[in-house]
């Protein structure tokens, strides 16, 4: 398949992901990809990303790092 079809069902990727559409919705995408290997592959990407990055999220931050990062932001707000 390709075209519009694609088109919808990329569009609509990250809300399918997060399960923030409509059944009628996740159904005609999910029909799409059993049809779409190309659709399926980005589907099976961003599948992957997220649960890496969530995985990442998780990780406790070092206590300096955040200081870093805090102080670089405090000078970056007085420069403006």
């Amino acid at each position: 398949m390709s075209g519009h079809e694609c088109d919808d069902a990329l569009t609509n990727l990250y809300q399918y992901l997060d399960r923030e559409i409509e059944e009628t919705t996740t159904s005609v995408i999910r029909a799409h990809l059993e049809d779409c290997s190309g659709c399926l592959k980005s589907f099976d990407f961003e599948a992957r990303l997220q649960i890496v990055v969530r995985e990442r999220l998780a990780e406790d931050v070092p206590d300096e790092f955040l200081q870093r990062l805090r102080d670089a932001l405090a000078r970056e707000a007085a420069s403006s």
